[in-house]
C-alpha cells in the first residue's frame, strides 16, 4: 500500500529573486558547476544541498538552514499537495512534464516502492549525515507511477488554468510552475487513487535508502516520510537519456581482447548513431582513435549469463559494459574506476568528444538509452540495473519546495 500525503512545504520568500535561488539536484552538479551556483546568490539552494565547503560541513549547513528560516528567507506554506509543471525546449518544440509533490511514507524497497539502479555507499552516507543534522528534505526524490486511464493528468489540466503560486525560469531556460492543491475533495481523491499503485524510483535511490536507514535507527514517526515528486509513466514529457562513459588514458584497452565477448564492427558516423536500446539487437559503441566501433555480444557472452538474472537484464547496454568489458576483460568494476577518477559520465555527445580530445581521456563507450517501459518492467521483476543506467529528464529543480519533518 502507498501512503502519499500532502505536506507543509517550506519555500523561498516570494520577494526574493527565485530564478537565482534554484539549482539542479545536488547529484548532477559537476565540480566546476558547483562554484557557479554557489556564487549565483547568497541564498542559492546549493548552499544547503552541497554546502560552501569541501569536504561537506553538515553542522555548518544546519546553522545556515536555521538562520534562513528565522530570517524569513524560507517560509512555511499551509498543508497541501503541489502540482509541478515544467516547460522546456525539446528539438523544435516546447514540451511539458507534470508531477505532484507530496511526502511518501517509507517502506522497505521491493514490493510497492521499486528501485531500478544499484547504489554507492559514499553518496548514501553523505545524504544520511545531512538528514541527521537538518531533519529535512531539501529537494524531492523523483518517482514514477502508472496511470493508464489518465485520471490524475485530467485533474492537472484543470488545475493549471488557475494562477500558479510560483512561476520561474531557471538557469537552463526551463519554465517551472507550482500550484498548491488544498481542496479536501481533491486531496482525498489523489490520496485514495495512489494507495494501490506501485512507485518506481526514477532519481533519488541514495536519498531514499538514507532516509530508510535514518528511520530504522531512530524509529521516529516524524522521520517516516520523504519528500517526493511523482510523475505518470505515460507522460510524454518524461525523457530517458543515455549515460555515456568517458575513460582515462590510464585504463588500457586492447581492441583484440574485446573479441572475447563481442563481435566488433566498424560503426556509423557520430550523427547517425542508434541511441535507443532494442532487445532484439543489443550493442554498445566504442569511440577510440577517431573511429566508432559497434560491439555486439557474441555467443560466448550470451552463454555466460548468470542464472540469477533474466535474459533481458543480461543484454542491457550497461550490463554489456559492466559484465562484458569492465569485469569480463579488464577485471575491474565501474565503482572502482569511478572512485579512482578514471571515468566520467556524460549525456552529451559534444561534451564527450571534447573530453576525449583533452590530455586526460582517450576513449569512450556510447550507450543506447533504455526505454522507460523496460526499466519499469525490470523493476516490477525486482531486477536492479547497474549504476548509471538511466538519466531521467527533465530533472526537478531544487529550491521550489522543501520539507522539514519537525513542522
Amino acid at each position: 500500500m502507498i501512503k502519499f500525503l500532502p505536506f507543509r512545504a517550506l519555500r523561498y520568500n516570494l520577494n526574493l529573486p527565485l530564478e537565482k535561488l534554484i539549482a539542479p539536484p545536488y547529484d548532477v552538479i559537476q565540480k566546476e558547476e558547483r562554484v557557479y551556483f554557489l556564487s549565483m546568490h547568497p541564498y542559492n539552494i546549493t548552499h544547503l544541498t552541497l554546502g560552501d565547503k569541501y569536504p561537506t560541513n553538515y553542522i555548518e549547513i544546519s546553522k545556515v538552514f536555521k538562520e534562513w528560516i528565522n530570517q524569513g528567507i524560507l517560509v512555511f506554506e499551509e498543508n497541501g499537495y503541489f502540482l509541478y509543471k515544467q516547460e522546456y525546449q525539446w528539438g523544435d518544440k516546447i514540451d511539458k512534464m507534470y508531477g505532484l509533490l507530496g511526502i511518501l511514507e517509507l517502506q522497505p524497497l521491493g514490493e510497492n516502492i521499486l528501485p531500478h539502479e544499484r547504489t554507492f555507499s559514499g553518496p548514501k552516507k553523505d545524504r544520511l549525515e545531512l538528514l541527521k543534522e537538518l531533519r529535512a528534505n531539501l529537494e524531492p526524490i523523483w518517482g514514477i507511477y502508472e496511470d493508464k486511464e489518465g485520471k490524475l493528468s485530467s485533474l492537472w489540466k484543470k488545475i493549471e488554468k488557475e494562477k500558479p503560486l510560483i512561476k520561474v525560469t531557471s538557469w537552463d531556460y526551463r519554465d517551472h510552475y507550482l500550484w498548491k492543491i488544498n481542496d479536501e475533495s481533491l486531496i482525498n481523491l489523489i490520496e485514495q487513487y495512489l494507495i494501490e499503485k506501485k512507485i518506481l524510483i526514477a532519481d533519488g535511490h541514495h536519498r531514499y535508502e538514507a532516509s530508510w536507514l535514518y528511520y530504522s535507527e531512530t524509529k521516529d514517526e516524524k522521520a517516516k516520510y520523504i519528500l517526493m515528486l511523482i510523475t505518470d509513466l505515460y507522460d510524454p514529457g518524461v525523457k530517458l537519456l543515455p549515460t555515456h562513459r568517458i575513460v582515462s588514458k590510464e585504463v588500457q584497452l586492447n581492441i583484440e581482447d574485446l573479441r572475447k565477448n563481442f563481435d566488433v564492427y566498424l560503426g556509423e558516423n557520430m550523427d547517425d548513431l542508434d541511441l535507443v536500446f532494442n532487445p532484439n539487437k543489443p550493442f554498445i559503441y566504442l569511440l577510440k582513435d577517431n573511429r566508432i566501433l559497434k560491439l555486439i555480444p557474441n555467443t560466448s557472452y550470451i552463454n555466460s549469463r548468470n542464472n540469477d538474472v533474466s535474459d533481458l537484464w543480461w543484454i542491457l547496454p550497461t550490463t554489456l559494459l559492466q559484465k562484458g568489458v569492465w569485469e569480463g576483460i579488464l577485471n575491474t568494476t565501474e565503482s572502482d574506476l569511478q572512485e579512482k577518477g578514471l571515468i566520467r559520465f556524460s549525456h552529451d555527445l559534444k561534451e564527450l568528444r571534447k573530453n576525449i580530445n583533452s590530455n586526460e581521456f582517450e576513449y569512450a563507450f556510447i550507450l543506447p538509452s533504455i526505454p522507460i517501459e523496460i526499466v519499469y518492467a525490470l523493476a516490477i521483476n525486482r531486477e536492479r540495473l547497474p549504476q548509471k543506467s538511466t538519466y531521467f529528464y527533465p530533472k526537478p529543480a531544487s529550491g521550489l519546495a522543501l520539507w522539514k519533518m519537525d513542522e
